[in-house]
């Protein structure tokens, strides 16, 4: 059991770490206004 959860909590790290990292140049963020329904690309930050 305890490598079971040993398992478990290394993946949740791996697709967290995974959630962050960075897009590719090319790709553009669409954000939908959830009041209106209306999308459009996301201003990119330059850092």
């Amino acid at each position: 059991m305890k490598k079971l959860m040993t398992l478990i909590m290394a993946s949740m790290i791996a697709v967290s770490f995974a959630a962050c990292a960075p897009m590719k140049a090319d790709e553009q963020v669409r954000v939908k206004c959830p009041a209106c329904g209306y999308e459009f690309e996301a201003p990119r930050h330059h850092n």
